[in-house]
């Protein structure tokens, strides 16, 4: 009889799969686990932020503050008279302490928060919005990310995410290119919702500052036409909720609080 090598018919040892499924089931596993994860631990990280008193919530600012370039000598001026914007803000948003400004020479139609409670104006803002009221409304907006302590929620979150991945796959692995992906989207959903209870809470800002709401949509507006693109694409994919979106919730927020839009101040 002439002998016949062959693999045993069963042998815990070696799989009859093929590598491509084991792989895809691997990964499908990991990327559970990693959602489960970073869903449980983000909410760990709101109920810590959520529970941080004023004092602590200060030396955290200290502690997570980044040096960043002062704002260019040629805007100065203008430098001062955003900055007089959010000091006369500051008590209508319920901060303990002074959020300090930087201007950045760009021609973004920006602002933003740095960790340590710092606000970042994009030089293109000042020359995309015509009135006062609409740039205090998005020093408004970035107000009350700090009051609600989103910047510590994104750093707390950021730290998460890293965590995980590298638990995961290791720091180094390309599986972390990924299953990066997949965590975007719990996290874009989430910054849609912290940046729509930011519009809120700045409507309310704007109001107790001018006595109305005037120019609360102004920026918006201006930029719907170049958000045109941005609309087709899925939404779920981005962390902002569509130009259109935050006009109609912000329009229909006001006229549920009864708050009215009057003549705005020229900037």
């Amino acid at each position: 009889m002439k002998y016949q090598a062959s693999l045993p018919q069963h042998n815990d040892n070696v799989s009859h799969e093929h590598p491509l499924k084991d792989f895809l089931l691997i990964l499908a596993g990991l990327v559970a686990i990693g959602a489960l994860a970073f869903w449980l631990l983000g909410h760990a990280v709101d109920w810590a932020v959520d529970s941080l008193s004023p004092e602590a919530e200060a030396r955290l600012n200290r502690m997570a503050a980044m040096k960043l370039p002062d704002s260019p000598k040629q805007e100065a001026k203008r430098a001062a008279r955003v900055q007089a914007l959010v000091d006369s803000m500051q008590q209508c948003a319920g901060l303990n302490f002074r959020p300090e400004l930087r201007m950045h020479a760009s021609d973004v139609p920006n602002a933003a928060v740095f960790p340590g409670g710092t606000i970042i104006v994009f030089t293109g803002l000042l020359e995309r919005v015509q009135s006062e009221n609409g740039l205090s409304f998005v020093l408004a907006h970035e107000l009350s990310h700090i009051a609600n302590r989103d910047h510590l929620r994104a750093l707390g979150r950021g730290i998460v995410l890293f965590g995980i991945s590298a638990i995961l796959t290791g720091s180094d692995s390309g599986l972390s290119g990924l299953v990066a992906p997949a965590a975007h989207l719990g996290t874009a959903n989430y910054s849609r919702e912290r940046e729509a209870l930011a519009d809120g809470r700045a409507l309310q800002i704007l109001n107790c500052r001018y006595g109305h709401v005037g120019g609360a949509t102004e920026l918006f507006e201006a930029l719907q036409k170049d958000d045109a693109e941005a609309d087709k694409l899925p939404h779920y994919l981005s962390s902002h909720p569509a130009m259109q979106s935050r006009i109609d919730a912000l329009r229909q927020a006001a006229s549920a609080q009864k708050m009215h839009a009057k003549p705005v101040l020229p900037l």
